[in-house]
Formats: structure tokens, sequence, C-alpha cells
């Protein structure tokens, strides 16, 4: 039992001296070898790193946001890839370099925003809100064509030369139209008179015209809901009357009907009626149109129906008078 006992106990000293070689036999390694990542690129060992996942994310980061300044995003089609190796001390990781070399393989896209007229792109500029300004300089000067221009995000793998904010709104700048002359007035005037056969004081009335040598009625009876002039979002070129849909549209005169259509402008269903002397009138967002282009109508004669077709909130007649061709208000002619 003592001699078991005794070589139990050699065995045990034995073991504690295997272990304690190899834990120093590691050590030795250790302080000479440590464990890394070797980093590669189609091959060939580009450097090394200790923090592998780190690096990863940094990567992924960058291909995912870019610089955060003009570089919106990188896209990267070789990734590198990561092979444990055990190195000497002296060598050094080197992840800075490592993401340098990786991303400099990438084709980076730069964010700038396309001002465009009509859908054509004319402009680029660097920022949401530089974009947003330009649209709102020019609503502000009541540029004729801000209908026309929008913007939209761009991203290329070309820098694109930006513009400056004020110069991109003085090149797209589009001045309002002056409104128009209008014709000259004639004032008539009849006064009260008395009458020496006996007849007593007839009526005395004042009123003023233009004459245009065309006398017109009333198309519709109504109300007055916007008047003939400049307004917010650009010139009113003639007067509204809001009544119900379906009422009936007469001649304000008789001619011939020169335009009886669909328009795209924004007038839906139009008629337009000429009356000799330059003078023509327009009815427009009719819901119905009863007469056709080349005909021939009589003053009251019923035309087409109210209605609000095309850019319209309600249904109402929007009346139009032209002289050679440019719109008058028709307040000075009825209503």
């Amino acid at each position: 039992m003592r001699t078991l006992f005794i070589h139990l106990r050699k065995s045990v000293k034995l073991i504690i001296i295997v272990v304690i070689a190899l834990l120093l036999a590691l050590g030795i390694l250790y302080f000479l070898f440590r464990p890394m990542y070797a980093v590669k690129l189609n091959g060939e060992i580009i450097g090394y790193t200790d923090a592998k996942r780190q690096l990863e994310e940094k990567i992924q980061q960058y291909m995912k946001s870019g610089d955060g300044e003009k570089i919106a995003f990188v896209e990267i089609d070789q990734l590198p890839e990561y092979e444990i190796c055990y190195s000497k001390s002296d060598v050094k990781v080197n992840e800075d370099e490592v993401f340098d070399t990786v991303i400099a393989t990438g084709t980076p896209y730069y964010k700038n925003y396309a001002v465009m007229v009509s859908g054509e792109e004319k402009y680029y500029v660097a920022t949401y809100e530089e974009a947003e300004k330009i649209i709102a300089d020019l609503k502000e000067k009541e540029s004729t064509n801000i209908d026309s221009i929008t913007y939209v995000a761009k991203y290329s793998s070309e820098q694109l030369v930006e513009s400056n904010v004020d110069d991109v709104v003085a090149a797209l700048f589009v001045e309002p139209e002056p409104e128009p002359e209008p014709v000259p007035v004639r004032t008539t005037k009849t006064t009260t008179t008395y009458s020496s056969s006996g007849g007593g004081y007839s009526s005395g009335m004042s009123y003023t015209y233009q004459s245009i040598g065309v006398s017109l009625i009333r198309p519709v009876s109504g109300t007055i809901t916007s008047r003939f002039g400049r307004r917010s979002s650009g010139t009113h070129k003639g007067l509204d009357i809001a009544t119900s849909t379906g009422t009936p549209i007469v001649a304000a005169a008789s001619g011939t009907v020169s335009y009886a259509a669909w328009n795209s402008t924004g007038y839906g269903n139009f008629l337009l009626i000429d009356h000799g002397n330059g003078v023509q009138t327009g009815y427009a967002h009719c819901s119905a149109l009863y007469v056709s282009t080349g005909q021939y109508v009589s003053q009251g004669q019923t035309i087409a129906a109210v209605g609000s077709t095309g850019n319209s909130t309600g249904p109402h007649l929007h009346l139009e008078v032209r002289i050679n061709g440019v719109c008058q208000n028709p307040q000075n002619y009825l209503y």
C-alpha cells in the first residue's frame, strides 16, 4: 500500500512538471507568435487584423452610407477573405491600410439633386434644401414656368458640376406677362329731360361701356366667384360665374364657332365663338357642348351646359372676352 502511494505521488509530480512545461512552452510561443487574421483580396494578402468583425462592419457601413458627405454609397464587387494564422509578434496589424485598399476597388456613387424643366435635367445642386429654395424663390417671383419645374434626387458614379442657387433661379425665371391693355372706354350719359308736350320728366340714367362693335348678353346667371386679373397663381384671363351643373349656356352674341372640343390646357370642354371685328368669346369647363366647329350660332342660342371639367374646383362657367387675341375683362361689357 505504501509503495502504491509513493508511485502515485511521483506520478502526480511528473504530471505537474509536464503541465508547467507545456504552459511555459505555450507562453513562449504566444510571445513569439500570436493569432490574427491575414486579409486576402483576390488571393493576395493585403494586411493583417486582430479585429475581423470590426473591420467587416466598417467596410459594410462605408458601402451602405459612403463618407456621409459627397459619396452616398459604394459598390464593391470583391470583398476580402480572412484566414486565421499565427504570426511573429513583430508583424503589425494594419486595419486602416486594409480598409483603404478594399474601398479603393469599389465604385463610389455621388448624390445630387437634379433641377428639371418639363422633365429634362438642367442644373444640379448639392442638397435638398438648395433644391427647395430654388422652387420657393421662383414661386415668390411668380415665374410663369413654375409648374414645369421639379427636382429629383440623382445618384451618379461621376461627380456632377453643381450650380449656385441664385444662378439657377436667374436662369430659370420667366417674367410674368404684363396684364393686357384695356380697350379704351367711351362713356355715354343720358340725363333727365322735360317734355313740353306734357309728357313730363323722362327717366335719367348714366352708364359706361366699351365700344367693340358687338353687343353682348349674359351667357348664364349666377354668382361671380373669381374676377379677371392678377392672382397668386397667375393672371386670371376671364370671369368665373358659379351655378349648378347642367345649366344652359347661351351665346353672348351671334357668330361662328371656331373651337368646340376638349382643351388640354385646363379648360376642359371649351367653346370659342368668333363674332367678327376681332371679338371672340370663350366658354370653359362645360359639362356638354351642343354645337360644333364651323357652325353659325345666334345670340341667345343654347350652345353648352355648365360643368366642372378640366382644372376646376366646382361647377361654373369661365367666360373670356378676347379682342384681337388679347383677353379683356368681361365686366367691361356685361355683368
